[in-house]
């Protein structure tokens, strides 16, 4: 390896954000809607130095699951939204970003 690779591969170690264990619960939170928000929130309300982060994600993950059952009766686009959501909320909680869904995300910040 060369002495600009070895820089290369250093910046791109260096820029790179390590993964925190609170992104991965929140993610999980939405894994299995309603349910795996329910678990996560009760194993993140009982430690001693809770993550709001990661409660804030469970309680929304709870009440989004609740609305993907109904909105899953809405033939295909119904399907669509679901999907679409899930991925994107699963990518925002493990990137860290506490995103609040317009509504829901209100309810969400009240129960934290």
């Amino acid at each position: 390896m060369n002495e600009s690779e070895t820089e290369v591969k250093n910046e791109t170690e260096t820029t790179s954000k390590p993964v925190n264990n609170d992104n991965i619960m929140a993610a999980v939170a939405y894994v299995f809607g309603f349910v795996s928000g329910i678990i996560i929130y009760l194993i993140e309300k009982d430690k001693p130095d809770k993550s709001k982060y990661v409660m804030f994600h469970a309680v929304q993950a709870t009440i989004l699951g609740f609305v993907w059952i109904v909105i899953g009766f809405i033939p295909l686009i119904g399907q669509l939204v679901i999907l679409i959501t899930w991925v994107v909320m699963i990518y925002k909680a493990y990137s860290g970003e506490e995103y609040h869904i317009p509504v829901i995300g209100e309810y969400a910040d009240k129960y934290v």
